[in-house]
């Protein structure tokens, strides 16, 4: 009988094990599979990680191991199963996806401690030895992913290489498709969209899905979509780092190149926005002589162009100097309208669904690439009228109970906040109301562009509700610095929380505004 609870603790804890390093895979694909990130990660959520029933999991099998009796290996049993029903029970706004190399990773995660054990009872014939190793394995499960993910690198660098030179040889194969590459701060997966919708008027387009905006990502998108039919192939790139834009430059060889905006984001990474304009401006270095670059006249000027650059480059946005710029802006009922002018010449006269000026900027971005593609003007005013803005950037919803909703979820930082806050403004309705947790990654900047936003919010909004009370600090001095009614500020622990909240003051004709919403490694 004894033994048989022995047996049984040993099982259940392991299992418990499998479900705690599932977890920890999680949070280190949400960080890029990134050791130093994650270990980052791990030290600023201390807190968040302490778990009652863990450390109870953990002492019990440690006391089975060091005790007779049936009492600690009974607990053993008990409380990994709690615990196990604990994370089963959890929900992740993003799951976890178990690509090839999540599964690769979780395998190993798993074959380490299986192997420890094995020899640990091949040596002692005793399962107590090999319990308490367990117990001390489930107490070290941040450094034991930690250790799977460094061992399985030089592997995971084989397998990408492959990846890469596969996709190298398959993009040669395809001669006469012209690829867009689209990188900036901020509007790139917006442009991408808009560019789809416009180019596919007159031309068979591909484009990168969701936000596989990385070089792995791309990579995947050639390897698996493209076909000989293809005739445009649209790339977003992201960057977090200089030379990430270049690598994947390298890999599509662009024809055209557009550079939406220049803002602070990624500073963790990058430092200073300068920073950042440098590794965007990649884009253009890669282009060729018979290409052309399409760069956002507020953020770079041409004498910011790289030397290396050969390819012409012409600047669009609602500037007067641009190449391409905006005149008799209108916000109406359906949207907005615009013309647009080239050289002192009416080229375009849109209308458009969507909110924001930065979304003129944008679908001025992307009517310079389609006049530059050979799209006729009819074809182009048609396209614009019909697109839709992308899910979670500024997308308007109103719903059957008369409150309006703009989602705005998928944007992180000053200018789009800023942008977003704007339409809330302008849009029609009784109370503004935002819902936020505040900006992330603008390094040592954070405090002070959350503080500034806070501001922005009290100018532009009748409620604010603030989700994360520490990380939110910033923006709820910000708001109360503008003396906004610390009545109507509301600061909820999580984003469940500032739904169930709004609900219960919300009236016929409110707007609600998200803006922003992190994944669950910042949850506090």
């Amino acid at each position: 009988m004894i033994e048989t609870l022995y047996a049984g603790a040993l099982l259940c804890l392991f299992f418990y094990l499998a479900l705690i390093l599932k977890k920890e895979l999680h949070m280190l694909q949400l960080n890029s599979y990134f050791n130093t990130r994650y270990i980052k990660w791990y030290k600023q959520n201390l807190r968040a990680r302490c778990d009652i029933i863990k450390a109870l999991a953990v002492l019990s099998g440690i006391l089975s191991a060091c005790w007779d009796g049936w009492l600690f290996p009974a607990a053993g049993i008990l409380f990994p199963v709690a615990g196990a029903v604990a994370l089963l029970k959890q929900k992740a706004k993003k799951k976890l996806d178990f690509t090839k190399r999540a599964v690769r990773l979780f395998t190993l995660s798993l074959l380490l401690p299986a192997v420890a054990l094995a020899v640990t009872f091949a040596a002692t014939q005793d399962i107590r030895p090999a319990l308490l190793l367990l117990a001390a394995l489930t107490a070290c499960s941040f450094p034991l992913m930690l250790l799977a993910n460094t061992l399985i690198r030089p592997l995971e660098t084989l397998i990408n290489r492959w990846y890469i030179n596969d996709a190298k040889k398959k993009m040669k194969h395809c001669p006469d498709l012209t690829v867009v590459a689209v990188t900036g701060s901020y509007g790139k997966t917006s442009v991408k969209h808009f560019l789809q919708n416009i180019l596919s008027e007159r031309y068979n387009v591909l484009i990168t899905p969701g936000s596989f905006n990385t070089t792995l990502g791309v990579v995947r998108t050639v390897r698996e979509q493209l076909q000989p039919l293809h005739e445009i192939f649209i790339v977003e790139m992201g960057a977090k780092k200089a030379g990430d834009v270049a690598e994947i430059c390298r890999i599509v060889r662009p024809e055209y190149g557009v550079i939406t905006a220049i803002g602070a984001q990624h500073l963790e990474t990058f430092g200073t926005v300068e920073n950042v304009k440098k590794a965007k401006l990649e884009i253009i270095s890669a282009l060729p002589a018979t290409g052309k670059g399409f760069i956002n006249a507020a953020g770079i000027a041409l004498g910011d162009l790289p030397a290396d650059a050969k390819a012409p480059v012409v600047s669009f946005g609602v500037e007067e100097d641009a190449d391409y710029c905006a005149r008799n802006i209108t916000y109406t009922a359906r949207g907005m309208a615009f013309d647009v002018y080239c050289g002192g010449e009416k080229l375009l006269t849109l209308e458009t669904a969507l909110l924001g000026e930065h979304n003129i900027t944008n679908l001025l971005a992307c009517c310079a690439v389609a006049l530059t593609l050979g799209l006729e003007k009819y074809q182009i005013e048609k396209a614009v009228k019909g697109i839709r803005a992308v899910a979670h950037r500024l997308e308007v919803k109103p719903l059957p109970n008369g409150i309006t909703v703009i989602d705005d979820a998928f944007n992180s930082n000053p200018v789009g906040s800023k942008m977003a806050l704007e339409a809330l403004k302008r849009i029609d309705g009784k109370r503004k109301i935002i819902i936020t947790p505040g900006m992330i990654e603008l390094g040592a900047e954070e405090a002070e562009r959350n503080y500034a936003f806070g501001q922005a919010i009290a100018r532009n909004c009748d409620i604010a509700v603030l989700v994360g009370a520490h990380r939110t600090q910033p923006v709820r001095e910000g708001v109360l610095s503008a003396g906004f009614p610390e009545g109507n500020l509301m600061v909820c622990k999580n984003l469940a929380e500032a739904n169930n909240y709004v609900k219960s003051i919300m009236q016929p004709g409110d707007v609600v505004l998200y803006e922003n919403d992190l994944p669950d490694t910042f949850n506090e």
